[in-house]
């Protein structure tokens, strides 16, 4: 009880220490106050901060069951990511000779997946996210919307990883063909802007399909072909270019479109800012969080009583 006091930041009660002490001041510590539950955003939002502190221990808590029972541990902090990498640009780079835009394939599908990585796998954590914390969901409340949030803890960690490849990749190529390929300068902003969009995105879909989650097992395993398709879609594996000028805005339809393409070309300089196809892949997002945050909120009830 003790762990769970300072976790969730509430005052030890009082012990008595004798006559001597004050009796006023053991009543004032003995104080707990229930407030009943209110709704709407700006209440939602307050109750979030005020429990902020148990977003980083579930985030911690994430990260350390993705490796901790493995045998080669931390190991797979580095396959995992890298070994898609690897298979995709000898299969779409080497054998099928997929264009481009004048960079290595190398690098352009890790900078794409690098992006997509973080969204795709967050997607992933995010549904189970409500089932991974049954126990302490069914025991102690907590604003339910910080399970979702922090699931996307191992993704962004799979993520840096990526970025930290590519960024070796960028040194390998400097030496061996002498030419820089990383844009240094403001764009980088550009690029971290466009992660966070990414990891937005995968929380917005993640409200719905972690409620699905808990009533429909199977909504797990088909969401990963859900992405998977999803991806194929996406400017990952094959440069915007490659579509013809007339059917690129049914491409942009597809919010992920434009968050690729803004990261490559923030970080590599290929292709074009996607400027009015941004704000469109922006309000589609906002869409999806909207509505899936009524949907979380309205369902959370019924949804624990599932689990």
């Amino acid at each position: 009880m003790r762990v769970l006091r300072r976790l969730f930041g509430l005052a030890e009660p009082a012990l008595s220490d004798g006559p001597g002490l004050d009796d006023a001041a053991q009543g004032r510590q003995r104080k707990w106050v229930i407030e009943p539950v209110r709704v709407g955003f700006v209440a939602r939002a307050q109750e979030l901060w005020r429990y902020r502190r148990i977003l980083w221990f579930f985030s911690e808590r994430r990260i350390k069951e993705r490796y901790e029972d493995t045998t080669l541990g931390k190991f797979w902090l580095f396959a995992r990511p890298l070994m898609p990498v690897v298979i995709g640009t000898v299969i779409f780079g080497r054998m099928l000779e997929v264009p481009s835009d004048g960079v290595p394939y190398f690098l352009f599908y890790l900078a794409g997946m690098s992006c997509w990585r973080i969204f795709e796998r967050s997607v992933l954590w995010v549904t189970r996210s409500l089932d991974q914390n049954r126990g302490l969901i069914k025991k102690v409340y907590f604003p339910r919307l910080i399970a979702p949030i922090s699931s996307v803890a191992p993704a962004a960690t799979e993520f840096g990883v990526l970025f930290i490849l590519l960024l070796v990749a960028i040194a390998y190529y400097y030496v061996h063909d002498g030419v820089f390929y990383l844009r240094v300068g403001p764009q980088l902003l550009v690029a971290l802007g466009a992660v966070s969009m990414a990891a937005f995105l995968a929380i917005a879909v993640g409200l719905w399909t972690s409620v699905l989650q808990v009533r429909h097992k199977d909504v797990q395993y088909s969401i990963r072909y859900f992405t998977q398709l999803w991806q194929y879609v996406t400017p990952v594996i094959f440069p915007l270019s490659s579509i013809p000028e007339r059917f690129r805005f049914i491409a942009f339809l597809n919010p992920m479109t434009s968050v690729v393409e803004m990261y490559k070309w923030a970080l590599l300089g290929i292709g074009e800012f996607p400027g009015a196809e941004l704000i469109a892949g922006l309000a589609i997002t906002l869409v999806i969080f909207a509505t899936g945050a009524v949907y979380f909120t309205r369902s959370e009830a019924a949804s624990v009583d599932r689990l």
